[in-house]
C-alpha cells in the first residue's frame, strides 16, 4: 500500500476513535480529557447546542489564534483531522441520537474513553498529525512565556478541568482530571508499542548463514564488525541489525535451529528511521 495512503488512512482511524470517545463516552456524562473537545463540552452545555457544531467552532477559533500569533506552525493534516472529528460527531449526532449515557457507571464511561481516545491520539500523532486544541493555546503560551510545551498542555487541560468542575461539579472535575493523567500515560505508552523494533547484536559461528537468512528471508540489512573474543581471543564476524518484533521472532527461531550455539544481544529500538523504515524527513 502507498505509504501516504496508509498514513491518511491511519489518521481517519484515529479520528473516528476520538470521536466515537468524545460523542459516546464523554459528551453525556460532562466529562472531558481536556483539549478543544474539553473546551467544546462544556460550552456545548452552557449554550445548548450540539456538541459537533460548538467544536467546529471552538477549533476555528483556536486555528484564528493559532495563525495570528504564531503563524502557521501546524500542519495541513492537523487542521484537516480536528475538523475530521467534529465533522464524524456531527454524523453521529444525526445518525444514532443520544438521550443520556449509555451505561451507568461513571469510572467505566471514563476507562473507556480514555482507552478509546489516547489510542486514537496515539495513531493520529504517530503519523505527525495532532488534533489542534490545547497545543495551539500552548504554543501561544510557550511564545510569550517560554513555557516547555508539554507543560503548557498540561495547564490548559488542568485550567479546562477547573471549569468542568464549576459548571459541573466537583465529582465530574475529579473524574475529569483523572482521565487527563490516564491519556498522557496511555497516548505514550501506545506510541512506543507503535515504533518499538528490536535492535539485535548477534555473535555467531556462522555470520554467513545468518546475514543471508536476514538479507534474503526477512528482507532487512544488517551491519558486520570484526571482533575479538575476550576468553578465546579468536576473531569473529559480529551482526547488528533491527528487526520488528515479528521478524525478531522468526530470526530468533531461525537461529536456535541452525546456528544454537550462537550469542545474542537484544535491545528494545524506540524509533528507527531510515532505508526501509520510516522517512526521517517526515
Amino acid at each position: 500500500m502507498n505509504a501516504k495512503l496508509k498514513s491518511n488512512l491511519l489518521i481517519v482511524l484515529g479520528a473516528f476513535m476520538v470521536a466515537i470517545a468524545v460523542y459516546f463516552f464523554l459528551t453525556p456524562t460532562n466529562m472531558t480529557i481536556g483539549g478543544a473537545t474539553g473546551i467544546a463540552i462544556v460550552l456545548s452545555y452552557l449554550l445548548h447546542l450540539p456538541m459537533s457544531y460548538v467544536l467546529f467552532a471552538t477549533n476555528i477559533i483556536l486555528f484564528a489564534l493559532g495563525f495570528l500569533f504564531i503563524g502557521n506552525k501546524f500542519g495541513v493534516k492537523t487542521v484537516l483531522t480536528s475538523l475530521g472529528i467534529s465533522f464524524i460527531i456531527f454524523i453521529l449526532e444525526k445518525v444514532i441520537p443520544l438521550d443520556g449515557p449509555i451505561i451507568d457507571d461513571m469510572l467505566l464511561q471514563m476507562i473507556i474513553a480514555v482507552i478509546v481516545s489516547a489510542v486514537g491520539m496515539a495513531i493520529i500523532l504517530n503519523q505527525y498529525a495532532s488534533i489542534g486544541g490545547t497545543d495551539i493555546l500552548s504554543k501561544i503560551i510557550n511564545k510569550f512565556t517560554g513555557l516547555d510545551l508539554g507543560k503548557g498542555v498540561l495547564l490548559c487541560d488542568l485550567v479546562i478541568t477547573l471549569f468542568v468542575g464549576i459548571v459541573f461539579g466537583l465529582e465530574i472535575g475529579l473524574y475529569s482530571l483523572l482521565g487527563i493523567i490516564m491519556n498522557g500515560l496511555i497516548i505514550d505508552f501506545t506510541i512506543d508499542g507503535l515504533n518499538t523494533s528490536k535492535n539485535i547484536i548477534i555473535n555467531t559461528e556462522d555470520p554467513e548463514l545468518v546475514k543471508n537468512y536476514i538479507v534474503k528471508e526477512l528482507n532487512h540489512s544488517a551491519n558486520l564488525y570484526k571482533a575479538v573474543g575476550a576468553y578465546t581471543g579468536e576473531e569473529r564476524t559480529v551482526i547488528m541489525t533491527v528487526c520488528s518484533r515479528r521478524d525478531y521472532l522468526l530470526l530468533k527461531r531461525f537461529i536456535q535451529k541452525n546456528a544454537p550455539n550462537s550469542f545474542l544481544v537484544v535491545m528494545n529500538a524506540s524509533e528507527v528511521y531510515g532505508f526501509r523504515w520510516r522517512n526521517i524527513l517526515d
